[in-house]
């Protein structure tokens, strides 16, 4: 048999993997017929003994082969050697990062099991973490997760090491211990960052840079993520009136639970006003780039002026 696991979804992928692992060795009694091969390098001669072995010390065998889709070397001859794996063997096919172009992704596709991992998001990603807390004999307020998942954004190894670590301090996980044990990603913190510009609370804004500073994140990446976030509003706030979330999130290629951010938060300026901020956004990049202006000095200057822009409105 033979099976295709991919998408952007490590965490999912990985703990997919993991129980495949942990079940075939349980049932197995040991782990000898199970191997693990680096599919980015591995030779096709290789690969093919590998493939087509036959079980040593064990009635079956389980062969897992990461990152084959970045090995140009096993195109012409990947249909074949996935033909001639034999009944007693299992194959899985690793991949997150794939070229949907490639003749390596399109014969993979052909396995008999093909299962693509999308990242998780919204009231998907809120019931995932509810049933993580109770998988490790926790419980949780509603608001607790919800708060949770706000704080923490998307990122499910985050996510899991947060639940974790909530579970430890206290099995009845609420919305005080999150706020008090859950520091906030990056990323919400440059959401919340973005917020306070679009919304014209200038000190606020200036103190959430200050404060991403001090924690060393880099100014190019903190400007990188204000422009992301300005663009997301400014196409929540040019998409037609029906449009929902989802479209959105589809029609722009972002999530639905960012698409859901920006339409709620797209009101607070005016599309015009936005149109000028993504504009100013991009002269501060030309103006660090360029060596026009340092780098903390010029994104300071652009959370200046937005902000005091939105504040007199």
């Amino acid at each position: 048999m033979t099976i295709f696991f991919y998408g952007p979804n490590t965490y999912e992928l990985k703990h997919q993997v993991q129980q495949m692992v942990d079940a075939y060795v349980k049932k197995a009694g040991s782990d000898f017929g199970l191997e693990r091969v680096d599919g980015s390098t591995v030779k096709p001669h290789e690969l093919s003994s590998i493939l087509q072995a036959s079980p040593f010390l064990a009635n079956s065998r389980l062969v897992i082969v990461d990152g084959l889709a970045l090995n140009k070397a096993i195109s012409e001859k990947l249909a074949k050697l996935m033909e001639g794996v034999p009944a007693t063997t299992v194959a899985v096919f690793v991949d997150w990062e794939v070229d949907q172009r490639t003749s390596v992704f399109k014969q993979l596709s052909r396995a008999d099991k093909v299962v693509k991992f999308e990242p998780l998001s919204g009231s998907k990603l809120v019931v995932w973490a509810r049933a993580e807390i109770e998988k490790i004999g926790g419980s949780a307020e509603p608001a607790a997760v919800r708060e949770l998942v706000d704080v923490v954004g998307e990122d499910q190894w985050r996510l899991g090491g947060e639940i974790n670590k909530l579970v430890n301090y206290d099995t009845n996980v609420t919305v005080k211990t999150v706020r008090a044990l859950v520091a906030s990603s990056v990323e919400q913190s440059i959401f919340d960052l973005v917020e306070a510009m679009t919304a014209g609370r200038t000190a606020e804004a200036l103190a959430g840079f200050r404060t991403l500073i001090e924690q060393r994140q880099s100014e190019i990446y903190i400007l990188t993520m204000v422009q992301w976030q300005l663009r997301n509003l400014l196409l929540a706030k040019s998409a037609p009136a029906q449009m929902s979330p989802q479209e959105m999130a589809k029609a722009a290629g972002m999530s639905p639970y960012v698409a859901g951010k920006m339409v709620a938060a797209q009101g607070r300026m005016s599309e015009k006003a936005l149109q000028l901020a993504f504009a100013g956004a991009a002269d501060c990049e030309f103006n660090i780039k360029s060596g026009r202006l340092k780098a903390e000095v010029a994104v300071e200057q652009l959370i200046y002026s937005v902000a005091t822009s939105a504040a007199v409105r």
